[in-house]
């Protein structure tokens, strides 16, 4: 894996907690996230473990996602703004992680929102789990600008201890803002791949389940903005993303079962078809549910051809909703 993340963290008075086991650090990657940083760090500042620090890198941006955070940080000591040319989101990643005190990672994108328990409970879970244990992973809910909650199921895995099975498949930590990691795995998987713009957390969870154990907390703990303007939306780049990522699983493990990477497959195009209905493309869509229900045509005989096929008509006359309660009143995240 090239960029491979080489671990010096700062020392001195910024480091003075570094070997506090309850410490963490909390890397927020953000670019041109203007209308959000404010609502996310505010989350993170919102949690009942109060023993972190937050390392923002900003990426380049060309708004006033600088400025915002250099504000916060002036009221908030525990913020510190790193700024850097645009050098890509996972990189921001590893620089953050490099420049961070804690032996504990949480990772947070900069326009997503976290339960005011998350970090509480999953520090709870670290300390309970075995040595072998390096990520604590939990749910997340889609919600929309305005942070309502669409889509109450964006993930919902039960996989723990060895998940590299099911990561493979479903990529079951789900979005960048869920896991909680110790660092030494983070430098054994090498870090995130600076050669992907795209899929970079799915290819990084995967890369961690080669060298460590999982936990789960089965609860929501994430609001994952699911933004019709982001580059994971953007449905060709991310499909050649995930080829790529793919046949680094393939060339990683050659001893995987052929019934995974079917799974997989049909995961894949399923995911790439709900990303082509957000966008309109209801034709590649199409294209992407033929390809995921040919790796898989048992799954013609469930509903989800028939949520698809709703989801295309819902999408046609402006439904934006994907609770199946669309008819009732959505609400805030940050208000369950």
């Amino acid at each position: 894996m090239r960029g491979q993340l080489r671990i010096s963290p700062v020392l001195g008075d910024r480091c003075m907690n570094s070997g506090d086991d309850n410490f963490i650090s909390v890397v927020v990657p953000a670019r041109n996230a203007g209308r959000y940083i404010r609502r996310t760090l505010e989350s993170a500042l919102n949690q009942t473990h109060r023993a972190f620090e937050i390392i923002v890198v900003d990426d380049g941006s060309e708004d006033e996602t600088a400025a915002i955070v250099t504000e916060m940080a002036g009221r908030e000591p525990r913020i510190r703004l790193i700024r850097t040319q645009k050098i890509g989101v996972s990189a921001a990643r590893n620089l953050a992680i490099a420049a961070a005190c804690s032996d504990l990672i949480a990772t947070l994108d900069a326009d997503d929102l976290w339960h005011p328990e998350k970090l509480a409970k999953q520090l709870s879970v670290m300390h309970a789990s075995g040595p072998h244990v390096g990520v604590v992973y939990c749910w997340s809910a889609g919600i929309d600008d305005d942070d309502h909650i669409i889509l109450p199921a964006w993930t919902r895995s039960f996989a723990a201890g060895d998940v590299l099975r099911d990561i493979v498949v479903t990529g079951i930590v789900g979005n960048g803002s869920t896991p909680l990691i110790r660092r030494k795995f983070i430098e054994a998987a090498g870090g995130y791949d600076v050669d992907l713009e795209l899929c970079e957390d799915w290819k990084f969870y995967t890369a961690l389940a080669g060298v460590c154990e999982f936990a789960v907390i089965p609860e929501c703990l994430i609001g994952y903005r699911l933004r019709r303007d982001s580059a994971s939306m953007d449905v060709r780049p991310m499909e050649k993303a995930i080829e790529r990522v793919t046949a680094w699983i393939v060339e990683t493990w050659p001893l995987l079962p052929k019934s995974v990477l079917l799974d997989r497959d049909y995961n894949v195009n399923a995911y790439l078809a709900f990303l082509a209905i957000r966008k309109g493309l209801y034709r590649e869509a199409l294209r992407y549910l033929g390809r995921a229900y040919k790796a898989r045509p048992g799954k013609l005989l469930g509903v989800s051809p028939v949520q698809f096929y709703l989801l295309i008509v819902g999408h046609m006359i402006g439904i934006r909703d994907y609770r199946w309660t669309f008819w009732r009143r959505t609400i805030r995240y940050c208000d369950q």
